[in-house]
């Protein structure tokens, strides 16, 4: 992609968040109203503990401090893709790469871009935006930075602009943002799962340019607040913060016409003609990380919150091939002849 192109959406993106400095509520910043806000039944917090704000009152540092991060972020990784998965380039073209993965990277491009419009929010209301402004600019902004990547792929020879990535990309972004307008949907969490292929005796898929490309080593989840979703007379039989969780995966993915890789029909089964793997669907139980540690101070009540966006080992049933029991998935513990 010609640099010019990236520099404009880069000045683009930080003229959009940065102009919105010129609006102000009335009154000073003293005046701005928080108000005890609730998310599925726990309560919400910002990353200074607070409760969100309820009006936009702009404050000029944390928004300066938010550009700049979000600035040297997007640079940050522009480049780093650049060397890696970008680092060969040719005109832009549009490629549909729906089996790549067993489509793992499209759960892969809803999560990224509902957990970057997360981000996004927290920093907006962190400035002084209200709660409701934050989730549609964040959401906005997050689906935003997810194009810009789709377009990069699109200059990628290897790669190419894929219209079910974008679609992806759009889902996740509007998830996010409609759990603020449909509550109900409150109760559903994306999840994801990075531990290295080999960790769990899998392998790597292959090729892979960095972590981000290697979905062997990916599992994506949404996890379902089951307490919440109960009669009230069945709630006391369920654990508030037990939770249940949908998981997919694609292990051991190889690519036959490699030259540089061989798959290993021992490892890998043969999906398509040009994808090898194993799809896994996962049923496991979670923990709702909110309900289930303690309240302490104000940024470790908002990481707490954070980090339930992230799916930990638990007990749970692996289908594919062959179904497996684990009592912490994905790692295998094995006692004498027996396997959990």
């Amino acid at each position: 992609m010609p640099k010019i192109s990236v520099n404009r959406y880069l000045i683009t993106n930080i003229i959009i968040i940065c102009l919105i400095t010129n609006y102000r509520t009335e009154g000073s910043e003293d005046s701005t109203k928080n108000i005890e806000t609730f998310f599925a039944g726990s309560k919400r917090y910002t990353i200074t503990g607070e409760n969100p704000p309820l009006e936009t009152n702009i404050k000029p540092i944390p928004l300066a401090v938010t550009c700049g991060a979000y600035t040297g972020v997007f640079i940050a990784q522009h480049y780093l893709q650049l060397n890696t998965i970008w680092k060969d380039r040719t005109s832009f073209h549009v490629v549909e790469d729906g089996r790549y993965a067993l489509y793992a990277d499209k759960a892969g491009h809803f999560f990224g871009a509902y957990f970057t419009s997360y981000l996004m929010s927290e920093s907006l209301m962190l400035s002084g935006f209200s709660y409701e402004s934050s989730y549609l600019i964040g959401s906005l902004l997050g689906l935003s930075y997810s194009t810009y990547v789709e377009i990069l792929d699109g200059f990628g020879k290897n790669w190419g602009f894929s219209p079910s990535d974008f679609y992806a990309d759009v889902a996740g972004a509007a998830f996010h943002l409609s759990q603020v307008y449909v509550p109900f949907l409150q109760n559903f969490t994306p999840k994801f799962a990075y531990i290295p292929a080999n960790w769990h005796g899998e392998l790597k898929r292959q090729p892979a340019d960095m972590f981000i490309d290697d979905y062997s080593s990916h599992t994506f989840w949404l996890s379902i607040n089951v307490y919440n979703l109960l009669p009230e007379n069945l709630k006391k039989y369920w654990l508030p913060w037990l939770e249940i969780s949908i998981g997919y995966a694609a292990r051991n993915l190889c690519d036959p016409f490699d030259p540089n890789f061989t798959c290993d029909p021992t490892r890998s089964s043969q999906i398509y003609s040009d994808v090898w793997g194993n799809p896994k669907f996962i049923v496991a139980l979670d923990y709702n990380l909110i309900k289930l540690l303690p309240d302490g101070p104000g940024f470790w009540n908002w990481f707490r919150q954070t980090l339930n966006n992230f799916k930990l080992p638990s007990p749970a049933i692996e289908f594919g091939d062959i179904t497996k029991f684990y009592l912490l998935y994905p790692f295998s513990i094995k006692l004498d002849n027996f396997r959990f």
